[in-house]
């Protein structure tokens, strides 16, 4: 078997892996543009003294940008996928940020939330309704930046133009 053989299978399995994730009502991995990420943390206006959580943090993108752009205290990401918790591990290491960066492999339903100044997500509808309960009941005096997606309960306090999508800004 050949490289580009090896690829190509590489590609249905993950393709196959998204379908799945779509059936069951999961997020997907689609990587922000850091362009749209910079408005989102000034949309919150993300500063020294947060801290500053990212649900379904990906490659870790987010996280790195609130630390060296924006100086947060701390920024966590929370990350299911294994593969993408590895990579954002080793980006945050070559990036020589570990210290200011704490990535979790694990279900964001299972970690407290209430210790977050700003929170991050960019979610599907499905799992935005299952996340408002949660947030409700752990989170007080949090900013949270939502790109394309809106609670269904919950109002916003502002929404902004990123692109080819709206992002929302809750005060809880």
């Amino acid at each position: 078997m050949n490289l580009i053989s090896i690829v190509y299978i590489l590609i249905i399995v993950y393709l196959f892996k998204i379908l799945i994730d779509l059936i069951r009502g999961q997020a997907i991995y689609f990587p922000l543009p850091k362009n749209t990420i910079r408005k989102m943390l000034k949309l919150a206006k993300v500063n020294r003294k947060d801290v500053l959580y990212d649900l379904g943090s990906g490659d870790g993108r987010v996280l790195r940008i609130a630390v060296k752009e924006f100086k947060v205290k701390k920024a966590i990401g929370i990350e299911k996928s294994l593969i993408l918790f590895l990579i954002s591990k080793i980006l945050n290491k070559i990036s020589k940020l570990e210290d200011k960066i704490e990535v979790k492999w694990k279900d964001f339903f299972k970690e407290d939330l209430s210790k977050a100044t700003v929170i991050t997500l960019y979610l599907n509808f499905g799992v935005m309704k299952k996340l408002e309960e949660k947030i409700i009941k752990e989170c007080k005096n949090v900013r949270i930046v939502s790109a394309a997606h809106k609670f269904p309960n919950l109002k916003y306090k502002k929404k902004i133009k990123t692109g080819h999508f709206y992002c929302y800004l809750y005060e809880i």
